[in-house]
C-alpha cells in the first residue's frame, strides 16, 4: 500500500497519496514506516506542521523499537525542519 502512496506522490495526486498514507497508518498503527511516508506526503503538499508531527511520531516509535531506519526520519525531520525556516525568512523578506 505505501508503494501506491508513492506513485500517487509520483502522480503528483498528492491528495490521493495523503489518503493511501493515512489508511495505511490505521492498517498499521504499530508501524514507524508509516507515520514518516505520511508525513512525506504532507510534506509534499506543503503541510509542513502535519509533516513534522508525523515525522515526530515515526522517530518516537523507531526509537522505541530499535529501528534501524532512525537515521532516515531523524533526516525527514531536519529537512522539513529546513523548509519551515525556509518559507519563514522568506515570509519575512516579502513583507
Amino acid at each position: 500500500m505505501n508503494n501506491l502512496g508513492y506513485q500517487l506522490m509520483g502522480a503528483k495526486k498528492l491528495d490521493e497519496a495523503i489518503a493511501v498514507f493515512k489508511h495505511n497508518v490505521e492498517l498499521y498503527p504499530g508501524s514507524a514506516n508509516v507515520y514518516d511516508s505520511l508525513g512525506e506526503g504532507l510534506e509534499a503538499a506543503g503541510k509542513f506542521d502535519s509533516a513534522t508531527q508525523n515525522f515526530q511520531k515515526a522517530i518516537e516509535m523507531a526509537t522505541k523499537n530499535n529501528d534501524g531506519a532512525l537515521p532516515v526520519f531523524k533526516s525527514h525531520l531536519e529537512r522539513v525542519a529546513a523548509e519551515i525556516k525556509a518559507a519563514a525568512s522568506k515570509n519575512t523578506i516579502s513583507h
